[in-house]
């Protein structure tokens, strides 16, 4: 509200110091502003965080937070502020984040990316995996389509030793087409990870490569 308010003042203001012509220098400043701040910032802090830039994207999002013109616009900034501090390792600013939500008062989009966002941290954290399991759990039934959260619960399943059941969710990731080079990679280091767990050297060091030739 804010913001929309700001945009409507501004040339009226222009308009009153300096004259009439600079109502539409007014107008074409506002209109600037809002398609950086709707198109160019949220596309360029999201590009930031898939090529693994997770500075630049987390103060990004906290302009996007910090400007945001609605509850929903907020909210999805800081979720993303939050999945930039677990990306980077910084499980304790990603869980500060997200104690700042009700997930229970989040709309199911939004429950979904806290739930995987949190499971991250539990894992990260090297806390209960059984707790961080439950979340992945949860989030997968909200959204079984996503491949990120598909990744989480993997990840959840081979701390608890169900290896096989992470093995067979990692291996079917990319049944919906290519993922991101980020998740990829990512993908090949648990598959890795628990083929060596199940003594299969030459398949853990498959995986080992194909992380390390995605990541370059």
């Amino acid at each position: 509200m804010g913001w929309t308010v700001g945009c409507l003042l501004a040339p009226a203001l222009l308009g009153a110091m300096f004259g009439p012509r600079w109502i539409a220098v007014g107008l074409v400043i506002a209109l600037l502003a809002t398609v950086w701040l709707t198109l160019w910032l949220p596309r360029s802090a999201h590009r930031a965080f898939s090529t693994a830039r997770f500075p630049r994207a987390r103060r990004r999002y906290r302009i996007l937070a910090s400007l945001a013109f609605s509850g929903a616009r907020e909210r999805a900034a800081l979720l993303s502020r939050a999945g930039c501090a677990v990306a980077a390792g910084d499980t304790e600013s990603a869980e500060l984040l997200l104690a700042r939500f009700d997930p229970a008062a989040l709309e199911t989009s939004e429950r979904c990316v806290w739930l995987n966002n949190r499971a991250c941290a539990v894992l990260d954290a090297g806390r209960d995996p059984t707790l961080a399991l439950a979340l992945a759990d949860e989030a997968i039934g909200l959204r079984p389509d996503v491949p990120a959260i598909q990744h989480t619960r993997a990840r959840a399943l081979l701390a608890v030793g169900r290896i096989d059941d992470a093995i067979g969710i990692l291996e079917t990731m990319r049944s919906g087409g290519e993922l991101a080079p980020m998740l990829e990679a990512e993908r090949c280091r648990e598959l890795a990870a628990a083929w060596d767990r199940k003594g299969q050297a030459d398949y853990a060091s498959d995986y080992r490569e194909r992380a390390r030739l995605v990541a370059r």
